[in-house]
C-alpha cells in the first residue's frame, strides 16, 4: 500500500486498476511487466521498429524528391540506427533482464546513447543526440499509439496514470472505461483539470512521481475529494471507501 498526496481538482471517490498512459514528450517511468511477459513485450519492440522502418523509407523517399539525394541521406543514417545491433540488443536485453517494459526499454537506451555522443569533443557526434531524440520519439509514438487502443479494450473500470495529459486526451476518455486519473503534473487551474470538473471525472494533479511507483494494473483508489492516489490499498481502505462510495449513490437517490 503507498498513498500519494496530490492536488484534488475533480471531486469525487472511484476505486479501479491503473493504466499507465506513456507519452513520448516526457520521460518514460521504469515500469515492471508481469513474469513471463518478456518475450511479448520484446516482439512489441520488434514491430515498433519495423513499422518505425517502413515509415523512414517513405520518408527518405519524399525528402529525395523534395530535397534531392544528399538531403535525403540523414533518413538512411536514421534506418542505419533502428538496424544497429548494438542499439537494438540493448533494449532487448532490458526488458528481458530487468522485466521491463518496451517503452521504457526503448526511452532508457536512446537516453544512454544520446548522453554518449553528447560526451564526445568532436561536433559530428555532438549532433547525432539530436538524430536520437528524433528516432526516440519516432519508435514511442509506434509503442504508445499501440498501448492506447489497449484502454479501448480493458474490460475493467481504469484509473489513467500519466505524467501530463491534454484537455483532448482528457475528453476523449470512455467513461465507460476510464473512471478517473492522475498525473504527475498539472494545476487546479489548468484547462485539462477544468475539463475533468466539466465531465465529472475525479482527477488528481500535482502527484510528483506517480508514474514511477504504479505498476500497470494495480488496484487504485482515487480521492479527488482529499486529493489521494492509494495504490495496492488494504482490504480495510477498501471496505471503508466502498462504504463511502454506496453512501454516496444512496444520498444521490434521496436528493
Amino acid at each position: 500500500m503507498q498513498t500519494i498526496k496530490g492536488i484534488p481538482v475533480s471531486p469525487g471517490v472511484v476505486i479501479g486498476r491503473t493504466f499507465a498512459l506513456d507519452d513520448e514528450r516526457f520521460r518514460i517511468a521504469k515500469r515492471s511487466i508481469a513474469p513471463g511477459a518478456d518475450e511479448q513485450e520484446v516482439k512489441r519492440l520488434d514491430a515498433a521498429l519495423a513499422q518505425s522502418k517502413a515509415e523512414l523509407v517513405e520518408v527518405q523517399r519524399s525528402a529525395e524528391r523534395q530535397m534531392g539525394a544528399e538531403a535525403a541521406k540523414i533518413f538512411l543514417f536514421h534506418l542505419g540506427m533502428l538496424s544497429d545491433r548494438n542499439l537494438i540488443g540493448p533494449m532487448r536485453d532490458l526488458i528481458r533482464k530487468e522485466r521491463v517494459t518496451a517503452e521504457y526499454a526503448v526511452w532508457r537506451t536512446f537516453q544512454d546513447w544520446a548522453a554518449r555522443f553528447q560526451a564526445m569533443k568532436d561536433s559530428a557526434f555532438t549532433t547525432k543526440a539530436n538524430d536520437l531524440e528524433d528516432l526516440a520519439g519516432r519508435v514511442l509514438k509506434q509503442l504508445i499509439g499501440e498501448h492506447k487502443t489497449r484502454l479501448n479494450e480493458l474490460h475493467h473500470e481504469a484509473v489513467v496514470v500519466a505524467t501530463d495529459l491534454t484537455p483532448s486526451q482528457t475528453a476523449g476518455f470512455d467513461r465507460d472505461k476510464v473512471v478517473a486519473f492522475a498525473t504527475d503534473l498539472g494545476g487546479r487551474t489548468s484547462h485539462t483539470s477544468i475539463v475533468a470538473r466539466a465531465l465529472g471525472i475525479p482527477a488528481v494533479v500535482g502527484c510528483g512521481d506517480l508514474t514511477r511507483v504504479a505498476t500497470d494494473g494495480t488496484p487504485v483508489i482515487v480521492d479527488g475529494d482529499r486529493g489521494l492516489v492509494i495504490l495496492d490499498p488494504t482490504p480495510e481502505q477498501l471496505d471503508d471507501y466502498r462504504r463511502i462510495i454506496e453512501q454516496r449513490r444512496v444520498f444521490s437517490l434521496v436528493v
